[in-house]
């Protein structure tokens, strides 16, 4: 069932399409054996881009919505922010003080880690990155940094959402007969 993107296309327009797969490293071994398999059954060989997991806002694996820490795409801007601020592993110090001497970590700060994947000014990211490792940005700062950018990216994200309902049966695959 895993591999019937790579050839569902192909199926429906009867000639043969290229596939593009998108997927994380946990999906790997179902498409390297699409990459196998469909060649021999006359399609193309998928192609495989491999991207990386959305850190868990606790600080440790992958997000993943089995461990009840997780955020939404249809989550209200209250609740990312609850979320975040409640659960977001810190790379901070243990008082504001020491935060300002010897500055905080963002390699370990999940704030830090999701801003890399909404933050699209790599400009932008390097100076919240410099003002955190300074002192200068506390990690409740980064914390509402990651905060304003997800729930800009919700907004649009849920918006589409409503727009795309409009259009779902033009995707939906019905049995003609």
């Amino acid at each position: 069932m895993q591999s019937v993107p790579c050839f569902l296309p192909s199926v429906l327009k009867k000639r043969n399409i290229p596939c593009l797969i998108p997927l994380a490293i946990d999906q790997d071994p179902h498409f390297r054996i699409s990459r196998d398999i469909l060649p021999k059954l006359g399609y193309y060989k998928p192609a495989l881009i491999h991207q990386k997991f959305l850190p868990s806002l606790e600080g440790s694996g992958k997000m993943s919505s089995s461990d009840g820490i997780t955020i939404y795409t249809t989550d209200s801007p209250k609740e990312v922010e609850e979320k975040i601020r409640k659960y977001a592993f810190s790379g901070g110090r243990d008082t504001v003080k020491e935060h300002r001497e010897k500055g905080g970590n963002p390699d370990i700060d999940s704030s830090y880690q999701w801003l890399t994947f909404f933050e699209e000014d790599d400009e932008k990211l390097k100076n919240i990155y410099d003002a955190y490792t300074s002192g200068k940005l506390l990690s409740g700062e980064l914390k509402q940094i990651l905060i304003d950018k997800l729930n800009a990216f919700l907004k649009v994200h849920q918006k589409n959402r409503e727009n795309a309902k409009k259009e779902l049966d033009k995707f939906v695959l019905r049995d003609e007969s």
